[in-house]
């Protein structure tokens, strides 16, 4: 459903979202029926009701979830390590991305993790035109590359599992992090505010070695901190991993 909502929201037809047409329509036939204009009276308005409330709640829902159904799994055991700055994962993105002072939230964009030798982490994918039942189109101002940046610092979780996204499902990473938010006006200051990216990957190695990475700042910040007198780090136990993933 989540694909659906999706969809809906996000292609156009003679000027209006798929969603806001279902929304007008489903208004005029509610009204309609309760002027007696179609038949079934109240029993039509209140089916028509029932859908809008239901359409309207089912959006909010999915829109919470960047439309995608993240399927918690146990954490893997893996061995925290740096991904070379060279290297680019393929991967399937939804969540908040950004570009020229612009901010969009994106389902199931297609294109690459990768982390900068400043450990910086960065979600680079591209939006592509689209249709939708033949008709309906996306919003061309929408079309380009997108991109999410969090530093180590700024993760708050990690949590291993799949992600679904209509008839797709793939291993994937749910990132938690913050996120700064520019000021928009006096009421709206710039603030942090908690994120989720969702990273789905075609190939579970991707998927780990993208986790070994996403927790390797977290370990070495853990092993800093337990060293010994003489200057020697303390031997980490191997669930450490676990636990180091939220």
């Amino acid at each position: 459903m989540g694909k659906l909502f999706y969809q809906l929201a996000r292609h156009k037809v003679a000027g209006q979202y798929f969603l806001r047409w279902l929304q007008i329509d489903l208004f005029l036939i509610g009204g309609a029926a309760l002027l007696s204009w179609l038949p079934g009276g109240w029993l039509t308005a209140g089916a028509a009701f029932v859908l809008l409330v239901g359409l309207v709640v089912g959006y909010r829902y999915w829109q919470a979830k960047d439309f995608v159904a993240f399927l918690p799994a146990e954490m893997p055991l893996v061995t925290p390590a740096t991904l070379p700055s060279s290297a680019k994962v393929s991967v399937w993105a939804s969540g908040y991305f950004g570009v020229e002072n612009k901010h969009q939230h994106f389902a199931w964009l297609q294109g690459f993790f990768r982390t900068f030798p400043s450990r910086e982490h960065a979600v680079i994918c591209l939006n592509q035109p689209t249709s939708f039942l033949g008709v309906g189109r996306s919003a061309e101002h929408l079309n380009g590359m997108w991109y999410s940046f969090f530093k180590p610092e700024a993760v708050l979780e990690i949590r291993w599992g799949h992600i679904r996204y209509g008839a797709e499902s793939l291993p994937g990473l749910a990132v938690s992090h913050t996120v700064r938010i520019p000021r928009r006006n006096w009421f709206q200051p710039e603030r942090d505010v908690p994120k989720t990216t969702y990273l789905a990957f075609p190939e579970r190695d991707d998927a780990l070695t993208v986790l070994a990475d996403l927790l390797y700042d977290r370990f070495a910040a853990e092993a800093a901190s337990k060293r010994s007198l003489n200057g020697h780090a303390k031997k980490h136990p191997q669930d450490i991993w676990q636990k180091l993933a939220g």
